[in-house]
């Protein structure tokens, strides 16, 4: 462990390097969303086909392939884990503009799946054995602030290409650049011991099902990746099904959803990461539980303003409704990692998680599956509305029920804390 010096310029190297990964993931996760209505028109897909697609086929198999890949990262170069796994969802992103029909986007969103199984574990691993407890929900949630940056950027030029050139063209050329991003990663991106951060000398990876218990024993990790998959839920939903309810309730181009949703999601994000990020730190440092009722405080305040965003008649104020609390929910964001890696023995921190992440995954798929089964379930009575009504729906009860984990999950943190 002496070998290797951590210095400042370092961390900063790291956590550019990460942020980097986690834009392009974020990007080729979330471009789909936005080009929805015109692969519905094309490939005359239903809701709960468009559920599936941008739910649970990518979520489920992203999911499952993440513990495997995760106990691999414990045990070799994770950097090297990083860069295979960025070249595979790079390359199935850009294969979905090739898609014909529902099962062909299907098997390319799974693949797309597969491969960012690879990446958040490996890169929060390395980012808690750079980063000191006091540092490491700043560090995390610079490392998630890649999604707002995604989002800012991605939407915008995804609904202006999808305009222009088609869909097809926006995920081919969204998707290409990874590959080459990849073979950066393999050979700039340092790997430091495990443990380094905490002052402990490497141990060898425990085996797989006895650190699977050991989490799962601890109800702060439970309560913790419960609430964060509910949250999820909302999100992705959002994601999902935002440029369709636009596009259905207020008759809007996909260049002009792009242009709003790019600021509403991307600038409240980028805000409220940093900011969860560093109020988590902050409090914690005075009662370490706060890193999680931070988490229920911000996810319920969410709330009220869903009903105002997917009531109102008037376009600019039901974008508008939605800045706040997609700001405020986000803040969740790096407490909720620094729990998940602050209750695992170091050598297990990739497991860790990537268990957390299944949870994660396998709750928050349903939400955008659930609002398209609801969708088409409410059209024959709402028409237009019942995309809102739906969305509205999931997201009230998902952050309501969020919140509540997020608190139970704070009572035995200092324990869980103390144990791990």
């Amino acid at each position: 462990m002496n070998a290797f010096t951590v210095t400042e310029g370092l961390r900063r190297r790291v956590l550019a390097l990460l942020f980097v990964v986690a834009f392009l993931n974020y990007l080729d996760r979330n471009v789909i969303g936005i080009l929805m209505p015109a692969i519905k028109r094309e490939l005359a897909l239903s809701d709960t086909e468009i559920g599936f697609i941008t739910g649970i086929a990518y979520s489920l198999f992203y999911a499952v392939m993440g513990v495997p890949i995760a106990r691999l990262a414990d045990r070799v170069p994770r950097r090297n884990v990083i860069a295979v796994a960025m070249a595979v969802w790079s390359a199935m992103t850009a294969a979905c503009g090739l898609a014909a029909n529902f099962w062909q986007l299907s098997l390319a969103r799974i693949m797309v799946g597969v491969g960012e199984a690879g990446a958040t574990p490996s890169s929060h691993s390395l980012i808690a054995d750079l980063f000191e407890k006091s540092r490491r929900a700043t560090a995390l949630a610079v490392y998630a602030l890649g999604s707002g940056v995604a989002l800012l950027v991605g939407l915008f030029a995804a609904g202006w290409i999808t305009e222009t050139l088609g869909w097809r063209t926006a995920v081919i050329v969204i998707g290409a650049p990874g590959i080459l991003v990849a073979i950066l990663i393999a050979r700039a991106l340092p790997d430091p011991p495990r443990g380094f951060a905490d002052g402990r000398a490497p141990v060898p990876q425990p085996p797989f099902w006895p650190t699977v218990r050991l989490l799962l024993s601890r109800s702060t990790f439970v309560h913790n990746s419960i609430g964060a998959g509910l949250y999820a839920a909302m999100y992705f939903g959002f994601l999902s099904w935002l440029p369709s309810f636009f596009s259905r309730s207020h008759h809007l181009g996909i260049a002009t959803i792009g242009a709003w949703l790019s600021g509403v999601f991307g600038a409240s994000q980028i805000v409220g990461t940093i900011l969860g990020g560093v109020v988590g730190d902050r409090l914690a440092r005075g009662d370490m539980r706060w890193l999680m009722w931070l988490c229920s405080l911000v996810t319920i305040s969410a709330v009220p303003f869903f009903f105002l965003a997917f009531q109102t008649s008037s376009t600019a104020l039901a974008f508008f409704a939605l800045v706040l609390p997609i700001l405020l929910s986000v803040m969740q964001s790096g407490p909720q990692h620094a729990t998940t890696q602050g209750v695992a023995p170091p050598a297990t921190r990739a497991t860790a998680s990537a268990v957390y992440l299944l949870i994660v995954s396998l709750i928050g798929g349903l939400g955008p599956q659930f609002i398209g089964l609801l969708s088409d379930a409410l059209t024959p009575s709402l028409g237009e509305a019942a995309l809102g009504r739906s969305i509205l729906i999931v997201a009230s009860v998902c952050c309501v029920w969020s919140a509540v984990h997020f608190w139970l999950a704070g009572r035995r943190l200092i324990e869980d804390f103390a144990r791990a």
